[in-house]
């Protein structure tokens, strides 16, 4: 049974070869056959990645594609393809890659926005201040002012001899008399009252800048970095289908 004949152009595989070649004869073979320059293992990666990678599929505009596929290429090195052939294995790369990117781009994304070597970390808020208030006066005055005018005249006449004049005062000796009392009461009241009502609105907008200082600047990168390659993990598990169990 020929399972083998050939995977690449140029790229020979005996007719008695009847396992799936590993990933690193695969590079090893696109980057080296024919060629004087032997590329080390250590750049086959990077020297073989977009011939393997050559379709489309979503990855997040933060992740460097070039180092994405070297990544994989590496982990997956010594493992053998999971399909007979070259063209079956990238095919189902391609559609794998398609179905898990969009849920890890999300991810990648997300610890992105950390500013992990921003020693400050400024909040900004916005304040609106509405104040009302209200300002009631009632003012009442009552004012009563009483008057009372007494006037009392007494006119007495006496054609007395003189020397009884004295006798006048006691109304022993008086021809004429005449005794009046002219009494008056006044009252007035004035009364006076005011309402006034003012009312006052406020209205004020303020923003607030707050800085803190982190000190966890090294705590925070190693976070980073195990959330990064925590999502990575994640991503070789789901293309570990793609591969025999077996090395």
């Amino acid at each position: 049974m020929i399972i083998f004949p050939t995977i690449f152009s140029g790229m020979y595989i005996p007719d008695d070869y009847n396992i799936p070649p590993t990933l690193y004869s695969i590079m090893n073979s696109l980057a080296n056959f024919e060629n004087e320059n032997q590329i080390k293992i250590k750049d086959l990666a990077l020297s073989t990645h977009s011939k393997i990678f050559d379709f489309n599929y979503p990855l997040a505009s933060i992740i460097n594609r070039e180092e994405f596929e070297c990544q994989i290429l590496n982990h997956f090195i010594m493992r053998r393809i999971g399909y007979e052939t070259m063209t079956a294995f990238k095919i189902a790369l391609n559609v794998k890659l398609n179905e898990i990117m969009p849920m890890y781009n999300k991810l990648f994304e997300a610890i992105n926005n950390w500013n992990i070597f921003d020693n400050v970390e400024t909040t900004t808020r916005e304040l609106q201040d509405n104040r009302t208030s209200s300002e009631e006066n009632n003012i009442n005055n009552n004012m009563i002012n009483q008057t009372a005018n007494s006037n009392i005249s007494d006119r007495r006449n006496s054609e007395l001899p003189q020397n009884e004049i004295n006798d006048v005062r006691d109304g022993s000796y008086l021809t004429d008399y005449n005794f009046d009392t002219d009494t008056s009461n006044s009252n007035s009241n004035t009364s006076s009252s005011s309402n006034s009502n003012t009312n006052n609105n406020e209205e004020s907008n303020s923003k607030e800048t707050i800085k803190k200082v982190k000190s966890r600047n090294m705590e925070d990168y190693k976070i980073f970095l195990e959330n990064k390659q925590n999502i990575m993990t994640m991503i070789y598990k789901d293309l570990d289908v793609l591969f025999y169990g077996l090395i």
